[in-house]
């Protein structure tokens, strides 16, 4: 798609995780077209695209990372190579900024505690070691359960569990 060999059918709007070229995307930390038909909603972002909001963060949260900075520069060292697609409190701080209502929001990182508002045991069934984790409340990420209470999207999506987990949480 980035050669333009080929075009996406579809509209794509994604946010990154920790499988990305990240040195590709660091040129678009705003977000951008990074093919015909392909955005990129960069560290943190909100379109509008056919009367629907969304918002996306990039990245996973790792505590010594999420107060610093975006340092990294190619070539990566050791570390930078992975804190590159860490989430910072710069992004977080700037979606809880918005207000009004959010149609559909994306993250990497599931909300830490989501996993309360679903088939709990069926996901430990396919997902053994995540038990512990659940059970110190630790599973997930902290800044986007804060986002997931403030913004309290219709839908919410995340993919870096590997796994689907349908939950459905009613927004006070």
């Amino acid at each position: 798609y980035h050669s333009g060999e080929k075009i996406a059918p579809v509209l794509t709007i994604f946010i990154g995780g920790n499988h990305e070229a990240s040195n590709y995307l660091q040129e678009f930390p705003y977000g951008g077209w990074v093919a015909p038909n392909i955005y990129y909603m960069g560290y943190a972002g909100v379109v509008r695209f056919g009367g629907l909001r969304i918002g996306g963060l990039s990245g996973i949260y790792k505590g010594p990372d999420y107060l610093r900075g975006h340092f990294e520069k190619s070539p990566y060292t050791g570390e930078s190579i992975r804190s590159v697609y860490h989430v910072r409190n710069l992004e977080v701080f700037r979606l809880k900024q918005l207000s009004g209502d959010s149609d559909i929001f994306m993250s990497h990182d599931w909300p830490r505690g989501i996993y309360n508002y679903g088939p709990k045991q069926q996901l430990l069934r396919c997902k053994k070691h995540f038990r512990a984790e659940i059970e110190a409340n630790a599973l997930g990420s902290r800044p986007a359960e804060e986002l997931l209470r403030k913004l309290r999207p219709k839908y919410w999506f995340s993919g870096h569990l590997h796994v689907k987990f349908p939950a459905i949480m009613k927004h006070k």
